[in-house]
């Protein structure tokens, strides 16, 4: 055996020699065939295509022939003599072309290549230009193929030297064969030797190891023990919570099926809604899925059926409001394949968004270049915020929202405009808009998921309770604070602890027992878990006692914010009426801290809200025009009740809906003197029940005491029949008023605000721009809100040089062109700390979105701190809904008062201008007249269309021309320009902007009491109570502006109407004006009332109609009044289209109108039940029809085919029912004697059809024709038709009456507002038999509703407007056409009851 040993060594060495020299060949070669195997048939083929391969491509080519024995081609040498070898071609043709060559390369022969081949490829090798280095510059693939040659030829070099010595291992392995053969059988004998011990040495070791084994048996089994122990430890206190949690799992996994179908509409389709409808629609789901036998929760929730406890926690303490809509909202969000578009005006889902993500959130507006921003956020994967949208997105987002990615080789790829950019799956997209009702087109609605995040009563509450428990108990807040983050921390360590467990257990195989992993791991989570239950149960008794002191609390935070969402309703009235919830947050806040100390909780309570209400009033009336202040006071006051559940819904809206009903009982006897809509009035308020239960009866039964009421200067004041006023509510007296005296409206809602709030409400202090001032810093704009005809920059300017900035103004008035000039005065006055005054915004609404972004990037830090941005607008919808909710809002308007508006007009210039006219006494006594003309027809305005059909915007500057005309011109003329004076002023200055024809003679007619020679008399007065005059004054002028000022202070402060020449019921109609407004408006705002009526405690509180029960009731009570449509072809046939019978004409086109508005209405009231049961889509016309039948007011959808009306919508139904019945009457017994002149859509119609009838008779030009007037007696009922023209009735007198005994005009009755107007015969004749004295008639205007103005048409006239009745003006000689004119005094077709 050690001889063979020795062979072997000896054989050994010699194999490790020949190994050796291969060794040193083999790495050229499997560098060689590396580059190979990096080579492609197109590599090759970049090879075979060049033009003018370079040397040491060539030699590399004729190397490569040589190798695979190529001969070479015979080509013609260069210089024509003989041939050449030509290797390239070669290469090319035979090796280069073979697509097979790389694997000939790595199959090659290398064992036996030729001695000839070697020869002949040895000079190239050694060739320079045949390195692989060099050759890669001009080929990587000849640079392989080079290294492949010079592979093959080592390799060879090598293989020659190595085969002898193979030779002699080969002998050498032959004779260690032959000893190992004998070494084998010695060893098979030595096996069997060996294999006997063996035997006995496995049998001595099985003894052993089964002695082993039964004690590591003994020892498992007590360590098994030990573990049981732990196991049953570790688990057995979790039996009790996942025997609770297994039942809960088995009822949800029954119920699974039903509770994701429900989540699944809950997410797709009812992120848009509300939370009652959320619950509503939930109901109905459920009640559809158990008819339907499928199993699913009778208790929904979506939190508990998707939710994540921990995730929701977190979500709150990221400033998500805790109420179930926004916690729903969110968890739409986080499990919606679509990305969320939010409805946000209070911006609470914008700061939760932004808590959340922290810096990491990219912020973006459309008004911005955004596109950059995105694309970065899209291929990073970072989350954007597209914030404060308007109702349309931009084109280029339609891929981003839809999500339209598509694959580009491994990448998702998004297309983004022009851009082609990769798709980070990390990418978020959150959208939201300020937008409180916003209406997002049908592409934007299905791209995505749009939800409601409008603040909540819950969400408010909560965070209203937080703040005022902070300042009151801020230990105790602290406390909660800390309480709910360690809460949730504990919580979300126990989830995880419970899910590791359960992981564990899940993934363990074989003998649990066994795992020691996992009972270790049990029995430490068991130790931690217990710890932390002790802690989540010392936080439940914790939370328990701040939820027992914050209780306390919640009442007051409840009161206060409910008052939000009156402060956040005001953008109904005005657009600019815009008021965060951060601000509104904000004076809640400042109210705690200027509340005064109290001694008992009750009282700190109490002192705590009247802080907060006051101040909310004040900070919120400084931004509110003085028509909307009481409005917001009466609005303040009902939600304040509302809360304390002293409201009756049921009241309120009939109050605010006019009383709208149906009469019941006749009129008693002896009541002439109460109007029949006042006596409606009086029967619907007997169906509100409490004090009004038999009121009919009682009403009835004392008739003159009511009259009494009735006839009283004040009837709040005056003593009700029975101490009935004792007996109402302040609510009640107003409903009282308003049936029966609509004037007292205003005063007996002033007395529902002074019961609850106090007079503090009712006296909203005045404007100090000062404090406003003080309020603002240089981030926070100032906004004036323009009222027509006002200018704040005195006022601005006379704050500034208390401050000593006047030379540092920049006005800049804002208009085409302006935007550049704007920016930069704000980049200078940030810079300089001067005031940028921007006028007019509203004229440049392109240049808003600017403006908001600038003022966005207002930082307080970079600021000068004397810089100011002062804004003013007129009311704009374009105006940023931001930054009015940031700014500090103003109102302005010009000066209330006849009073006022003189010593500001006085107040405006100085002595040494007032001093300057050539003739001094014509020039003081005219000015006073000019600026008593410019009081006088601003304040005419408040009286509605009695004083001017159309509400112009006269203002100052109108009156500052009008001045500098008067000195001009009584300087440049010998004597006084009467004419050129009241021409200038009426007709251009003022008249200018006045676009009403009855406005235009009113003006002048106006004026020419002012302008007038008689105001250079001492003893001439303006006005018959001989209280109002240009004050006396020497006939050389001598009187100063102190003079002047004396006298002004010296008038009355409040105006009666007769100085406006108009009737005292004038003003009774300016207070009904104010109390409809009112109501109409608070009607408006009452969306968000009805959760908290005072009926909650009434045994009939569960029986209230919705509102869906109350418009379907109301639509099917009209559509069952509604008469059959008229056959209007049988019509056509009795009454043909005659020449000699125009009226047929007439009848067939108001007939057709008839049926085409019989038709909407219904259609509408049909469709509207329909889509109350679901039958069809509730359409915006449906909806507005729904909302017109709660709120008593006529439709659009109505009005689109209508007459005009101002009619509640149930007098609305009576009077097209009565018109109905005419034009039946007219079909069923042929032309009327007595034509109802309202009773027709066009009655210009109606009237050229009587000219043409009186013209075709007598063959005359139609255009050769007047009409000619008779007032008849009232009395006067023909039973023939005229000879000529037609009788006609039906109108009303407005602003005067009709003496039918003197057969004239005459001042109404006191408290009579509109009278019934004589029948009247229109009598056509030919201008040459014109038989009218018009110096005795008064052209009174008709107009078809008391509105007066409408559209201006091409005569002139407005589309309201129908024509002028000639009619007698007065039997007593002052009461001239002048005066009637001034009166306002006008027929109309309809009154608005």
């Amino acid at each position: 055996e050690g001889k063979a040993n020795i062979q072997k060594q000896n054989a050994a060495e010699i194999k490790a020699d020949c190994e050796k020299d291969l060794a040193a060949a083999m790495p050229a070669y499997e560098a060689a065939v590396d580059a190979l195997s990096k080579l492609t048939k197109a590599d090759v083929g970049e090879v075979r295509g060049m033009k003018t391969p370079s040397v040491g491509v060539l030699l590399t080519a004729q190397a490569t022939c040589i190798m695979f024995e190529v001969k070479p081609y015979k080509v013609a040498a260069p210089d024509g003599k003989g041939k050449v070898d030509d290797w390239w071609g070669a290469a090319k043709g035979e090796l280069l072309a073979d697509p097979k060559l790389i694997d000939r390369m790595k199959d090659f022969d290398k064992d036996n290549i030729s001695e000839a081949v070697i020869a002949k490829v040895m000079p190239l090798y050694s060739s320079e230009d045949f390195e692989p280095e060099k050759i890669k510059k001009a080929s990587l693939a000849a640079m392989g193929i080079c290294k492949w040659v010079r592979a093959m030829v080592v390799y060879d070099k090598v293989a020659k030297e190595v085969g002898p010595k193979k030779k002699k291992l080969a002998a050498a392995e032959a004779e260690v064969a032959e000893a190992e053969a004998t070494v084998a059988a010695k060893q098979a004998e030595l096996k069997e030797v060996m294999d006997m011990v063996a035997e006995l040495e496995r049998q001595l070791q099985e003894a052993n190891d089964k002695a082993k084994a039964l004690q590591k048996q003994q020892k498992d089994c007590a360590a098994k023990l030990t573990r049981a122990e732990k196991l049953i430890d570790g688990l057995g206190g979790e039996q009790a919570s996942w025997t609770t949690k297994s039942n809960r799992l088995g009822k949800d996994y029954i119920n699974l099926t039903g509770d994701i179908l429900i989540a699944s509409g809950i997410i797709a389709y009812l992120g848009v809604f509300t939370t009652a409808y959320r619950s509503e629609a939930q109901t109905k789901w459920i009640d559809k899925l158990t008819n339907l036998a499928v199993p699913a929760s009778k208790e929904f929730s979506l939190a508990g059926c998707i939710g994540d406890q921990v995730k929701m926690r977190q979500w709150v303490i990221d400033a998500l409001p805790n109420d179930s809509l926004s916690i729903d909202n969110a968890i739409i969000l986080d499990n919606s394949r679509r990305w969320p578009l939010m409805i946000d005006p209070q911006g609470q889902a914008n700061k939760w968004v932004k808590r959340t993500w922290g810096d990491a959130l990219r912020i973006l507006r459309l008004n911005m270049n955004y596109v950059r921003e995105l694309e970065n956020a899209i291929q990073f994967g970072n989350p954007v915020l597209l914030e404060n949208i308007e109702e349309v997105l931009d084109a280029i987002l339609d891929p981003v929202l839809q999500k339209a990615t598509f694959k580009q080789g491994n990448l998702l790829m998004v297309r983004l405009g022009d851009s082609t950019i990769e798709w980070s799956k990390d990418f978020k997209l959150y959208v939201t808009t300020k937008l409180p009702n916003p209406h997002f087109p049908p592409e934007i609605c299905v791209a995505v998921g749009i939800l409601n995040f409008m603040a909540t009563m819950d969400g408010l509450q909560d965070q209203m309770l937080g703040i005022v428990v902070a300042a009151e108990e801020p230990e105790t807040e602290m406390k909660r604070v800390n309480l709910v983050l360690d809460s949730a921390k504990a919580k979300a360590q126990l989830k995880e602890l419970e899910d590791k467990i359960l992981a564990l257990l899940s993934s363990s195989t074989g003998d649990i027992l066994d795992d020691e992993e996992l009972i270790e791991t049990l029995s430490n989570s068991k130790v931690m878990g217990t710890k932390i239950e002790e802690q989540v149960k010392q936080q439940e008794i914790t939370a328990q006692q701040i939820a027992e002191v914050r209780q306390v609390y919640k009442y007051h935070a409840l009161r206060c914010a409910a008052l939000y969402f009156i402060v956040g309703e005001m953008c109904v009235v005005d657009p600019m009426y815009q008021f965060s919830l951060d601000w509104f947050i904000m004076m809640f806040n400042l109210s705690i801290k200027q509340a005064e100390p109290k001694e008992s909780k009750d009282e700190r309570f109490a002192e705590l809200f009247r802080s907060f209400i006051q101040l909310l009033f004040i900070m919120v009336c400084r931004g509110l025009f003085e028509k909307d202040k009481l409005l917001y006071a009466v609005m303040l006051t009902l939600k304040c009740q509302e809360t304390e559940k002293e409201l009756k819904l049921n009241e309120v809206m009939a109050l605010l809906t006019g009383l709208p009903g149906a009469l019941k009982e006749e009129k008693p006897p002896n009541s002439d003197w109460l109007t029949d809509v006042s006596w409606k009035r009086v029967n619907v308020l007997q169906t509100l029940g409490d004090v009004f239960d038999g009121f009919i009866g009682e009403f009835s039964a004392n008739l003159p005491g009511w009259q009494a009421v009735f006839d009283s200067d004040d009837p709040m004041e005056a003593e009700w029949p029975n101490n009935f006023k004792m007996k109402c509510s302040p609510l009640q007296q107003a409903l009282m008023m308003y049936a029966l005296r609509a004037d007292a409206t205003v005063k007996a809602l002033m007395g529902v605000v002074e019961a609850k709030l106090t007079r503090f409400f009712l006296e909203p202090p005045p404007l100090e721009l000062d404090v406003c001032y003080k309020d603002s810093t240089p981030a926070i704009p100032l906004i004036y809100i323009l009222a027509s005809g006002s200018d704040p920059m005195a006022d601005i300017q006379k704050l500034a040089e208390s401050l000593d900035m006047l030379a540092n103004i920049n006005p800049i008035s804002l208009g085409q062109g302006q935007g550049p000039k704007a920016i930069a005065g704000v980049k200078d006055g940030g810079i300089n700390g001067k005031w940028v005054l921007l006028q007019n915004c509203h004229l440049a609404p392109s240049f808003m979105a600017t403006l908001e972004g600038l003022v966005e990037k207002l930082d307080p830090n970079e600021l000068h701190e004397m810089f100011r941005l002062w804004l003013t607008a007129c009311p704009s919808p374009q105006f940023p809904i931001s930054i009015l909710q940031m700014g500090i809002k103003m109102t302005i308007e010009p000066p209330k008062g006849l009073k006022q508006a003189l010593i500001r007009a006085y107040m405006n210039f100085d002595s040494q201008w007032f001093e300057s006219c050539d003739k001094p006494y014509e020039f003081k006594k005219m000015l006073f007249g000019l600026f008593f003309f410019h009081g006088l027809i601003l304040e005419r305005r408040g009286f509605g269309p009695v004083g001017w059909n159309v509400m112009y915007g006269f203002s100052e500057p109108d009156r500052e021309i009008s001045r500098q005309q008067l000195r001009n011109f009584l300087n440049e003329f010998k004597g006084v320009p009467w004419e050129a004076l009241n021409y200038m002023v009426a007709q251009a200055n003022y008249g200018g902007r006045v676009t009403d024809n009855q406005d235009v003679r009113c003006i002048i007619t106006i004026l020419e009491d002012f302008y007038t020679p008689k105001i250079l008399e001492e003893d001439y007065k303006f006005s018959e109570s001989g209280i109002y005059f240009s004050p006396p004054i020497p006939k050389d002028g001598k009187a100063d502006l102190a003079y002047y000022f004396e006298y002004i202070r010296s008038l009355p402060i409040s105006t009666t109407p007769e100085v406006f020449w108009l009737h005292n019921n004038a003003s009774l109609t300016a207070l009904i004006n104010e109390g409809g407004y009112i109501c109409k408006i608070c009607t408006s705002m009452m969306s968000s009332f009805g959760a908290a009526a005072g009926a909650d405690d009434d045994e009939d509180a569960g029986k209230a109609k919705t509102p869906e029960e109350m418009y379907n009731e109301i639509s099917a009570d009209i559509a069952s009044r509604l008469p059959e449509m008229a056959d209007q072809g049988a019509v056509l046939r009795t009454y043909p289209v005659r020449y000699d019978q125009c009226l047929n004409t007439v009848l067939h086109m108001e007939l057709g109108k008839f049926c085409r508005l019989l038709k909407r209405l219904k259609s509408t009231c049909v469709d509207l039940g329909k889509a109350v049961k679901g039958l069809v889509v509730f359409s915006p016309d449906l909806e507005e029809v729904a909302n017109g039948c709660l709120t008593n007011k006529i439709p659009g959808v109505w009005m689109g085919v209508s007459y005009p009306s101002l009619k509640p919508l149930l007098s609305y139904i009576e009077d097209f029912l009565e018109r109905w019945k005419f034009m039946q009457n007219w079909i069923k017994n042929d032309i009327p004697f007595m034509f109802w002149f309202s009773a027709f859509f066009f009655q210009q119609a109606f009237l050229t059809g009587v000219l043409q009838n009186y013209a075709r008779k007598d063959k005359i030009a139609i255009d050769r024709i007047i009409w000619n007037f008779e007032v008849l007696k009232m009395s006067f009922n023909p039973t023939e038709h005229p000879e000529r023209g037609a009788y006609s009735n039906g109108l009303f007198m407005d602003g005067a009456r009709w003496d039918d005994d003197n057969m004239c005009v005459a001042d109404s009755f006191p408290k009579v507002l509109w009278s019934t107007m004589a029948p009247f015969w229109l009598r056509p004749v030919e201008k040459d038999e014109d038989a009218h004295d018009y110096n005795k008639l008064y052209n009174c205007p008709i107009y078809k509703t008391s509105e007066r103005k409408g559209v201006l048409s091409t005569s002139g006239h407005s589309s309201n407007f129908i024509m002028y009745l000639s009619i007698p003006h007065s039997c007593v000689p002052p009461h001239s056409e002048r005066f009637w004119t001034k009166r306002g005094v006008a027929l109309i077709s309809q009154t608005d009851d």
